[in-house]
C-alpha cells in the first residue's frame, strides 16, 4: 500500500462533510445568494484568507453577494477554484417540495449520503475546493502563485457572478470549476441559448379570429422533439453547426415553457450549443425557421427574443481545454492518486450541461471541471451527494493545488 501523501494528512474528513451540510441548510436561491456569501465571507477570514465580499448588481435593480478568497503565492502562475452558490430554483421554491424525504435544508445523512437542496448543485463542489485550500493553507509550504476560492453568485442565472468576477479583474492562470461531474475530468462543456417566440394573434369571442394558440402549434412542430440532436441544413435540418467529436447528440433542444395571455402566446426554448456556434447564428437560424412558418401561413406572426431576459445572459460553448494543460494533466494524476484508477476525460458525466467554465475560457483562462456528485435524472426530489465522493474530490483538489503550486 502505498504512503499518503504528506498534503492529506492535513485533510479531516468529518471537515468536509459538516461543511457540505452547514452549506446545506443556508438556503440559497437563485438571485437570492447574500446570506451564504456573507457567511463564507466570515469563514474564509476566520481562517486568514483574504477576502472580498463582492456585491453583484443584477439587472432588476437589485442586488446579491458572492466571496471571493485569496492565499498569497510567490507571483508565479496562479490557481482559481470556484463553485457557484445559487441552488436551483423553481419560482422561488423547492421541486417537488411535497415528495420530498428529507429536509431540503436539513443536510441529512444516511447510508453514506448528504441530503438537501444544493448538495449535488453544488454545495458539495463547494465544501471539497474549501477543504482542499484549508490542506494548503495548514501545510505551511510557500505558494508559488496565488490560489483564488470563488463562491460565485447565479452560475444558473448565466453565470453573471462568473462575469462579474471578470469585469472585477480576477484573471488566474488556472481555475477548476467543481460542479457535480461524478468525478470526471470535464475539459468541455455545452453552452446554451436560452429565449422566447411570442406568438401574436388576436382576442375575441363568438366570431373567427386568429388565435396564438393555435399558431403556436407549429412553433412547436418546427422545433421539436425535445433535446434530440438537431439535424445540419445540409442535411434537411434547420441548424448551421459542424459536429464535435465530444459532444455527440448535440445540439439539441428543448420548449420549456408555454405562456397566454389575451393575444399572445409566448413559447420559451433552451437550446443547447456546441462550440463553433454563436448567438447570433442561432438567432438567424431560428428566425430562417420561423420566416418558412410565415411564407406558408400569411396569419402567423412572431416576435424572437433572445436572451429570455435582460437578467439571465445566455452561455456561449467553447474549445476543449487541451489535455497537456498544466492544471488538465495534474487534476488526471491527483485523481489517479487518490483513487487508483484513471478518470473519464472529455464531456464526461455532466455532456449537455454548462458551467462558468465557458465564461473564464473566453477571457483565456485555462479551465476544466471536476467536482462530487452523480446527477440520476435533473431535476431531482431528495437531492444527495455520496461522501465517499466528497471525500475524494477533496483529496484530489488539494493534491492538484499543492502540484501547480508549491
Amino acid at each position: 500500500m502505498k504512503p499518503m501523501p504528506a498534503m492529506l494528512e492535513h485533510i479531516q474528513d468529518h471537515e468536509a462533510i459538516e461543511l457540505t451540510r452547514q452549506l446545506i441548510r443556508i438556503p440559497s436561491f437563485l438571485w437570492r445568494e447574500s446570506a451564504i456569501g456573507r457567511w463564507l465571507a466570515d469563514w474564509m477570514s476566520e481562517r486568514g484568507y483574504e477576502v472580498e465580499l463582492q456585491e453583484v448588481p443584477l439587472a432588476d435593480g437589485g442586488a446579491t453577494h458572492q466571496a471571493i478568497g485569496r492565499l498569497r503565492g510567490g507571483g508565479g502562475p496562479s490557481l482559481m477554484l470556484c463553485g457557484h452558490t445559487d441552488t436551483s430554483d423553481w419560482q422561488g421554491a423547492v421541486f417537488r417540495r411535497d415528495q420530498w424525504r428529507y429536509d431540503p435544508f436539513g443536510g441529512e445523512l444516511h447510508k453514506g449520503m448528504i441530503y438537501g437542496l444544493g448538495a449535488l448543485n453544488m454545495k458539495a463542489g463547494l465544501a471539497s475546493m474549501l477543504m482542499a485550500a484549508e490542506a494548503v493553507r495548514r501545510s505551511g509550504r510557500p505558494l508559488k502563485g496565488d490560489l483564488i476560492l470563488a463562491c460565485v453568485v447565479a452560475e444558473t442565472g448565466g453565470g453573471v457572478g462568473a462575469l462579474h468576477l471578470i469585469e472585477s479583474g480576477c484573471r488566474p492562470d488556472a481555475c477548476i470549476v467543481t460542479e457535480a461531474g461524478d468525478l470526471d475530468v470535464g475539459v468541455i462543456s455545452v453552452g446554451y441559448v436560452q429565449g422566447t417566440i411570442r406568438v401574436l394573434g388576436e382576442f375575441k369571442h363568438r366570431v373567427p379570429y386568429v388565435n396564438p394558440i393555435e399558431k403556436a402549434t407549429k412553433v412547436i412542430d418546427a422545433f421539436s422533439p425535445s433535446y434530440r440532436q438537431i439535424r445540419r441544413q445540409q442535411d434537411g435540418g434547420w441548424l448551421r453547426y459542424r459536429p464535435h467529436p465530444l459532444l455527440p447528440g448535440y445540439p439539441s433542444m428543448a420548449i420549456r415553457n408555454i405562456e397566454h395571455h389575451q393575444d399572445v402566446t409566448a413559447v420559451s426554448f433552451d437550446l443547447r450549443i456546441i462550440p463553433g456556434m454563436t448567438e447570433a447564428g442561432v438567432r438567424a437560424d431560428m428566425t430562417e425557421r420561423l420566416e418558412r412558418i410565415r411564407r406558408e401561413d400569411g396569419e402567423f406572426d412572431y416576435e424572437l427574443l433572445i436572451p429570455q431576459s435582460d437578467q439571465q445572459p445566455n452561455m456561449p460553448a467553447r474549445e476543449a481545454t487541451p489535455m497537456d494543460a498544466p492544471v488538465v494533466a495534474e487534476l488526471i494524476a491527483a485523481h489517479r492518486q487518490v483513487t487508483g484508477v484513471e478518470p473519464k476525460v472529455g464531456a464526461g458525466h455532466r455532456i449537455g450541461a454548462t458551467a462558468d467554465t465557458c465564461h473564464f475560457k473566453g477571457v483565456g483562462i485555462s479551465c476544466v471541471e471536476y467536482g462530487p456528485g452523480y446527477i440520476p435524472i435533473w431535476p431531482m426530489v431528495d437531492e444527495c451527494v455520496s461522501i465517499e465522493q466528497v471525500l475524494t474530490a477533496t483529496k484530489t483538489l488539494a493534491l492538484t493545488a499543492a502540484a501547480l503550486l508549491t
